[in-house]
């Protein structure tokens, strides 16, 4: 289903992915300081307005940062009393089930309208404002261009180029939007040979596009099947990409936890050392101490180890290879 994998794939957004998309707003008409923007974390949470209605809301998405709520949503038409009590809709059901007081805006990436501010007036004394940001004036034809012409080139693609990319049905073309979230798709196909995670969102965002604005369903179906393989390459890739960074964080936890052990275990075995050189010579029982000393605090640190990885449900498989301790004696000692 396409809301699945784009609650999949969009909620696992990086930063610097998001602020591709948030770079293009400008901020400074919503009065927004760049205080606001200083975030550690995105929640990207594009389904969470699917109960009231499916069709008309799956399309948008919500950037929630540690300071500002940015709400999204993309527009081929001139909007008018409808869209903007949709779009105060947005945030009111926001506004229901947020715990927090983080002021929110709603923004319209446009293909028809000028940048502006829409004041929508419920009554004399409230108002709703809407930003809306252009895209008419860039060129689409010119975004896939660069990206055609660095693939050929095997060159390096910026995130803004490729958020122009997946832009590119809203912007400025000869023909229809289908035709160009057709070429879209064909751009995005060739992207699969260097695939990383900045693909990842904006093949979520041409997904929506399609969903959105290609009304025959076949040819909705038709490119949506080939996001899907790409998509589903890319998670695999993605997945990959963490289970291979784990095992080098478990690995480079265990040789810090080897080398704090050794020292500890060195200063151990200096001093039983020094004790038994009373008999043996302090030079052979130095020797003989760090020896003894190193080897407990091998088995020390790696015990230790085991236990934190446990105690963050790190699979009893990977801990066993990782640290050398034995399955059985894992279960034993921390009852998992």
């Amino acid at each position: 289903m396409v809301v699945q994998h784009l609650d999949k794939i969009l909620k696992g957004i990086a930063k610097e992915d998001a602020f591709s998309l948030i770079n293009k707003i400008p901020l400074e008409m919503l009065n927004i300081t760049p205080d606001q923007l200083q975030t550690k974390t995105i929640i990207c949470n594009p389904t969470e307005l699917l109960e009231i209605n499916p069709k008309l809301y799956h399309a948008d998405f919500i950037m929630e940062l540690d300071h500002v709520i940015l709400i999204t949503e993309f527009q081929s038409t001139y909007i008018d009393l409808h869209d903007k009590r949709q779009f105060r809709l947005y945030t009111a059901l926001k506004d229901k089930d947020r715990t927090n007081n983080k002021p929110m805006y709603l923004i319209v990436f446009s293909t028809v309208e000028k940048t502006k501010i829409i004041d929508y007036k419920i009554n004399d004394t409230c108002s709703f404002k809407i930003l809306v940001i252009s895209l008419k004036n860039h060129d689409a034809e010119e975004a896939i261009n660069i990206i055609e012409t660095k693939i050929k080139n095997n060159q390096k693609i910026n995130q803004t180029e490729l958020i122009n990319l997946a832009l590119s049905p809203l912007m400025s073309f000869e023909g229809t939007i289908e035709e160009q979230l057709e070429k879209t798709v064909k751009t995005l196909n060739k992207l699969i040979n260097s695939i990383n995670r900045s693909s990842e969102f904006v093949f979520g965002i041409t997904w929506l596009l399609i969903d959105k604005f290609i009304e025959n369903e076949n040819t909705r179906k038709r490119l949506c099947n080939l996001l899907s393989d790409n998509m589903r390459l890319i998670e695999e890739f993605g997945q990959s990409k963490f289970e291979d960074g784990m095992e080098k964080g478990i690995e480079k936890g265990i040789r810090k936890g080897k080398k704090e052990g050794k020292a500890e275990g060195k200063m151990e075995g200096i001093i039983e050392g020094m004790i038994k050189g009373e008999k043996r010579g302090e030079e052979k029982g130095i020797i003989k101490g760090e020896k003894r000393g190193i080897k407990k605090g091998k088995e020390q640190s790696q015990i230790e180890i085991a236990k934190e990885l446990l105690k963050a449900n790190i699979p009893i498989n990977t801990i066993s290879h990782a640290t050398k301790i034995p399955k059985n004696q894992l279960k034993t000692l921390y009852g998992k």
